[in-house]
């Protein structure tokens, strides 16, 4: 019986021949214009959003008459009907509903979450962006989605949860099958014109660790950018073809896969691939100081850690040139902006190795006005705060400890 149920959802809630279709005749026919639901949600005008909350008040008025009609609402409602009777869907379960960033994702997202919330269902919703015309882009999309995928389906058990792919692009139903069946979670489809129900046992599919471990290099060079398939060492080369779950191999270029980005960036793997985080003893000793804070902290720089990695472009991470007291030339350590809002505030000063994937934290502030005079006098960014040691575990066992 499942207790948990991961879906992709397209949009035929609003399509063909549904209930709340806007292409049939009825009274939902053109509410909103059909050539606007592949826009991306950025789109949305006043206009269309008053024309969306039209929609939905009419539609809420239909509900009591869905139970009436369980296989012409949308696909998800028809999964989750089939589900229930065939008595393999718990009284109260939890449904996660991945849909698209577009006009008709969101409407989509609106509608159901409340048709389901009907049910004594409870509904959380989460939105991919899937760029089909830059490859590059979607392949950093798709590994976004796969590794959001991840954490959805590990916050039930394998053995009460399922991954239902109904919508969205096709490539969402191959490699979110290949994360389940990694994560050891089965895969539920229904046949749309027969309504049958077809659950797919998770293939068995191991990554050997000392696979990972022998290599490591080869997985982090082309975790971090593109590299020539002829620069590559002969056994290298052996790998690289051998693995093509792993591996992408496009115009001479060798990167990670979807799946391997996936793999690489999997919480049960952060010994491996994971940054390392070198403390000074100032730092240590402030999180030995604010406990409390440990868990705020350890997100905070994985937070940097991840846009360092990912090479982001932001005024955050060199966020002493804010500061006109201080001067560059006596710069050792940069200064990160962290969280700003509310009563958290989290500032740091940090040097990052590119190339073993190592953070050094010099200082380490969550005081807004103690750190502005400090930082104005070159605090924690002329000189080593001393001491570096390895924090690499606290950081860990702290982000084991916010998924469980």
């Amino acid at each position: 019986m499942y207790h948990h149920v991961v879906m992709t959802c397209g949009i035929s809630l609003i399509q063909g021949n549904s209930y709340f279709s806007f292409s049939k005749d009825g009274e939902f026919k053109d509410i909103v214009p059909r050539g606007m639901l592949q826009k991306n949600i950025a789109a949305l005008t006043e206009d269309l959003e008053k024309k969306i909350s039209r929609f939905l008040d009419q539609a809420r008025l239909h509900f009591p008459l869905l139970s009436e009609h369980p296989e012409s609402i949308s696909a998800e409602y028809s999964l989750i009907y089939a589900l229930k009777k065939e008595r393999k869907l718990a009284n109260r379960p939890s449904v996660t509903l991945f849909f698209t960033e577009t006009i008709g994702g969101y409407i989509c997202e609106k509608l159901l979450s409340e048709i389901f919330a009907k049910e004594n269902i409870n509904v959380k919703t989460k939105r991919i962006q899937m760029t089909v015309s830059d490859e590059k882009e979607l392949k950093n999309e798709t590994t976004g989605f796969l590794k959001k995928l991840g954490d959805a389906l590990s916050e039930g058990e394998p053995g009460s949860t399922c991954f239902a792919p109904l919508g969205g692009y096709k490539i969402l139903t191959a490699l979110g099958y290949l994360v389940g069946s990694f994560l050891k979670y089965p895969m539920v489809y229904l046949h749309e014109q027969t309504q049958i129900l077809v659950e797919i046992p998770p293939v068995p599919l191991g990554i050997d660790r000392e696979f990972l471990q022998e290599h490591g290099d080869l997985l982090r060079r082309c975790y971090k950018d593109y590299v020539g398939y002829e620069e590559l060492s002969f056994p290298e080369q052996q790998i690289v073809d051998h693995y093509p779950a792993i591996f992408s191999k496009e115009e001479g270029l060798v990167s990670l896969s979807p799946f391997g980005f996936f793999l690489f960036e999997w919480k049960d793997y952060p010994d491996l691939f994971g940054t390392r985080y070198l403390l000074s003893a100032q730092a240590r000793r402030f999180i030995k100081n604010n406990g409390h804070l440990s868990r705020f902290i350890s997100e905070q720089l994985q937070e940097l850690a991840k846009k360092l990695k990912n090479r982001v472009s932001s005024d955050d991470l060199r966020h002493e040139l804010q500061f006109k007291q201080v001067d560059p030339k006596k710069l050792r350590y940069f200064l990160y902006k962290g969280a700003s809002k509310g009563q958290r505030v989290f500032r740091c000063t940090y040097q990052y190795d590119d190339r073993d994937d190592v953070l050094y934290i010099n200082y380490i502030w969550y005081d807004h006005d103690d750190y502005e005079k400090e930082v104005s006098k070159g605090t924690g960014l002329y000189a080593d705060e001393k001491d570096f040691r390895d924090y690499t575990d606290h950081i860990n066992q702290a982000e084991t400890a916010m998924h469980t």
